[in-house]
């Protein structure tokens, strides 16, 4: 499932996850710089995506009830930067991971806010307790990011947000009628 409407933040806006995005997706699921870290050390999969089974991949996402999938766009010109999801457990808890594929919209702040954004919906609109993550450690830039919203370290590679952690707010972002 995804959301019904833009959830605006000062840097990005959380949109419908839209399968007509797949071109991106290959693009940036092909790129090697972009996928160093997606993968953790397992490394990546044994053949490269395919515009066919990305779209299926986001027909699929759309009608998943226990997966919420976002699609992120810059503010300023609506281009579609990332996806971001939320892999939704049992106990109120859910998986998170994200996604910047556009590399000039790495190190703004960006990825940042809709994690942040992604975070308080999951929060306030989902009622969710607790989210976790894995991260690989060599990604810099994403463990600050994390750390900056209030994700604690745990073992490994882990990390978990709940709501009283939850530091890097997004007080200015538009939340009219968001629908699931």
């Amino acid at each position: 499932m995804t959301i019904g409407e833009r959830i605006r933040g000062a840097l990005v806006a959380l949109a419908p996850l839209d399968p007509a995005d797949a071109p991106a997706w290959e693009r940036w699921l092909n790129d090697p710089v972009t996928t160093r870290y997606l993968y953790g050390r397992r490394g990546p999969p044994d053949s490269v995506a395919t515009l066919p089974e990305l779209r299926s991949w986001g027909r699929q996402a759309l009608a998943d009830p226990h997966l919420v999938a976002f699609g992120i766009e810059e503010t300023g010109g609506g281009t579609v930067i990332g996806n971001a999801r939320l892999q939704l457990w049992a106990w109120s808890r859910a998986r998170f991971s994200i996604l910047i594929g556009e590399a000039a919209h790495r190190g703004s702040g960006q990825g940042t806010e809709a994690t942040a954004l992604v975070c308080e919906y999951a929060f306030e609109r989902l009622g969710l307790r607790e989210i976790v993550l894995d991260v690989d450690q060599r990604n810099a830039a994403a463990v600050r990011a994390y750390l900056k919203v209030g994700f604690i370290p745990g073992r490994g590679d882990s990390m978990r947000l709940r709501p009283e952690s939850l530091r890097y707010t997004t007080a200015g972002a538009s939340r009219r009628s968001i629908g699931s």
